[in-house]
């Protein structure tokens, strides 16, 4: 475990450690030279010492982070420091999609639409760099505040194990792992779209398809078990959606969809042609025999599903660090097709002799019925006499068997209607008197019975019903219709609501499309009927969102503009300096100071850098030949150098001669090209003198 205030690679301060994984521990940082954080993923000591896998998980690392998609957490660095392997990436903000469902429960049809293309998105920029995930689940895909998806640990799975057996936390993966991969087989593309397929299945239902006891009994559901399509449990989901669904999680890969993209594209009709005409699914159910797993698969899978379980038990102790160097990664792509042959042979055995034991079993007990295995006649009188007590005890037994009525309604009925409903199918009624009434009251009716409608009762169970008043026309106006209040400011529909006799609750939230003080939502819904007095909870909006400015110094334009989307703010007006301390096309300022606190949604202006300035002089000379002085005189002499509108002294002396002539100046003036030299003697001007400057670089 690396201590707070460590450096990595002269630039990367640890601050945190912020989680553990199976292979690594991931670390929240700093980077000095760019001033941002990250988050660092350090290979843990007992992973080191091996060089097969440090050289695995460095080409993974390397391959990754060719990976720049703003739906993958992208990889910045990696490195190694004094035997310390780490990977440095995208710090990515927000919770897993799994808490993501646990906290909000199963996910709108539309939600379910958006991520399901983020995360595919994400998949296909890794497929076209070919590179297979391996590990899609819930837990590895997070979700910002603003909606966007991020997929991470790519690649990580493989140089974890370097087979394509599964290799993360078993349990908690083997309910999104693909039949192939549940085999031991090859795993591609079409396995990502088939966890993925699962993966949806849970944002659209809340659950998963297939669960139990062990991870034995879960792989062996995604081998032979049918999907429960998921409008069973939500007929609101559209049928496209479910087809699709379907498509992702079918068995063989070859009937899944074969890449992302065509996934991405019958996801983006899925409210344009809801019924899902244009998802071509095969029938769920076709002519081949069941296939029922023996024991000796059973065990194959179970040792599968225990390799990286048992892995992980010797990686805890660095003197049992067990890695398999002599599986080549061509071993992993065999056709699954080639078992296909052997397994259904197999099958067929195990079927015919099951089908013998079968038919010896209905033979035995067929003859034994008709009494063609009986030795005697005095034994077979004997078992006549005990069926003949076996069928009476039987009878006895069935008379004696409880029998069950449904309970109907009874609401609104008066007291004797109910007990004469109640004495017909054999129940019992209790009567119960609500507060106010009484046995003495003549126009009591049912207003409460113990047992909802259609609930099975054993006959003579007794039901308690409880007795009242018929609702009274001043009772009835006490019902009013709750108005619809989203929109309204608070101060008004407070009014509306207690100007119907309704009480408030308020609370408040933020919101980036409506007005600060104004209703963002109410419950129960306007329309609704209630009863005078109810409490309708009214939410109130406290404006847009706030987030703090990055940051931005020192990265370049696509770097800022990402940073900025990733805490929900837009990248304002570009505008460009020289500066010789930022490198050419990075950030040298920013329009907001980082650290700030702004609403979401606001641009940030920055000002990118032309990189140095180069530097010039402008030189020049002039040679005055004349001589301005009577013989013997002397006086004061003066040059100005003049270049349009700008002009500067460039000699001055109090006390010249004849003697002093020619006269030799160099001089500097304001730009490059022509320009001219005044001579003033005492004061007065003398001549003029037209004279050029050359640029010198400094």
């Amino acid at each position: 475990m690396l201590q707070k205030g460590t450096f990595l690679g002269g630039r990367y301060e640890i601050l945190e450690h912020i989680g553990s994984g199976g292979m690594a521990d991931v670390y929240k940082a700093r980077c000095h030279k760019l001033n941002r954080y990250v988050a660092i993923k350090v290979l843990r000591r007992e992973y080191c010492d091996n060089e097969s896998f440090v050289r695995k998980f460095t080409v993974e690392a390397q391959s990754t982070a060719g990976l720049t998609h703003p739906n993958i957490v992208n990889i910045y660095d990696a490195g190694n420091e004094e035997g310390v392997h780490y990977i440095v990436m995208e710090l990515a903000e927000g919770m897993t999609l799994k808490r993501y469902i646990r906290r909000y429960g199963r996910l709108s049809a539309r939600e379910t639409v958006d991520f399901a293309i983020q995360i595919a998105s994400g998949l296909q920029a890794a497929h076209e760099h070919h590179i297979i995930h391996r590990d899609i689940k819930p837990q590895n895909i997070l979700v910002s505040d603003s909606g966007t998806i991020k997929v991470t640990d790519f690649g990580i799975a493989r140089a974890a194990t370097g087979d394509d057996t599964i290799s993360s936390s078993a349990m908690g993966s083997v309910r999104y792992l693909s039949p192939e991969q549940a085999r031991g087989g090859y795993a591609d593309e079409r396995s990502d779209i088939y966890s993925l397929g699962i993966t949806i299945y849970e944002m659209a239902t809340g659950k998963v398809p297939f669960d139990g006891e062990n991870t034995v009994a879960i792989a062996l559901m995604h081998l032979r078990d049918e999907i429960t399509p998921p409008r069973c449990y939500f007929p609101d989901i559209p049928a496209s959606l479910e087809k699709i669904i379907l498509k992702c999680t079918m068995k063989q890969p070859e009937q899944r969809y074969q890449s992302a993209a065509e996934l991405i594209l019958d996801l983006q009709k899925v409210f344009l042609s809801p019924d899902g005409s244009y998802v071509y699914v095969n029938p769920l159910v076709d002519d081949s025999p069941t296939i029922q797993r023996n024991k000796e698969d059973i065990t194959k899978i179970r040792k599968s599903l225990n390799k990286s379980g048992n892995r992980r038990k010797e990686d805890s102790t660095k003197d049992r660090i067990r890695i398999n160097e002599e599986n080549e990664e061509d071993e992993d792509y065999k056709d699954d097709k080639e078992m296909n042959p052997k397994l259904e042979k197999m099958i067929l055995l195990i079927t015919v002799l099951f089908g013998v034991l079968v038919a010896c079993v209905v033979f035995y007990f067929i003859g034994n019925s008709l009494h063609l295995f009986q030795p005697s006649s005095g034994t077979t009188q004997q078992s006549t006499e005990q069926t003949t007590q076996d069928r009476t005890k039987a009878t006895t037994t069935e008379e004696k068997k409880t029998e069950y009525v449904k309970m109907p309604k009874l609401l609104d009925l008066t007291k004797n209607a109910a007990e004469d409903e109640m004495k017909a199918i054999g129940l019992k009624a209790d009567f119960a008197y609500e507060k106010g009434s009484s046995s003495d009251d003549s126009d009591l009716i049912v207003v409460k019975q113990q047992y909802k409608k259609g609930e099975s009762l054993a006959v003579g169970t007794k039901v308690k019903l409880t007795l009242g008043k018929k609702e009274s026309s001043t009772t009835a106006a006490e019902k009013v219709e709750v108005p619809a209040l989203v929109n309204y400011t608070e101060k008004k529909a407070e009014q509306e609501l207690k100007k119907l006799g309704l009480k408030v609750k308020k609370a408040y939230a933020n919101s980036d499309t409506v007005k600060e003080g104004y209703v963002i939502k109410q419950s129960p819904k306007g329309g609704s009927i209630v009863n005078t007095g109810f409490a309708v909870t009214i939410t109130i909006s406290k404006g847009v969102s706030k987030t703090t400015v990055p940051s931005l110094i020192g990265v370049s334009q696509s770097v800022a503009e990402r940073e900025l989307n990733r805490v929900g703010l837009k990248l304002g007006s570009v505008s460009y300096d020289y500066s010789g301390e930022v490198g050419e096309g990075d950030v040298i300022s920013q329009g907001i100071e980082s650290g700030t606190s702004v609403d979401k949604g606001t641009k940030v202006p920055i000002v990118l850098s032309l990189g140095e300035q180069e530097s010039y002089r402008y030189e020049g000379s002039v040679t005055i030949d004349e001589q301005p002085f009577d013989d013997g005189a002397n006086g004061s002499v003066k040059l100005v150098l003049k270049q349009d509108s700008w002009e500067s002294t460039i000699y001055s002396k109090s006390s010249v001669s004849n003697d002093d002539f020619p006269l030799n100046v160099t001089f500097e003036g304001d730009r490059e090209g022509s320009g001219s030299v005044i001579m003033y003697i005492d004061g007065k001007e003398y001549n003029t003198y037209d004279v050029s400057l050359n640029a010198i670089s400094d």
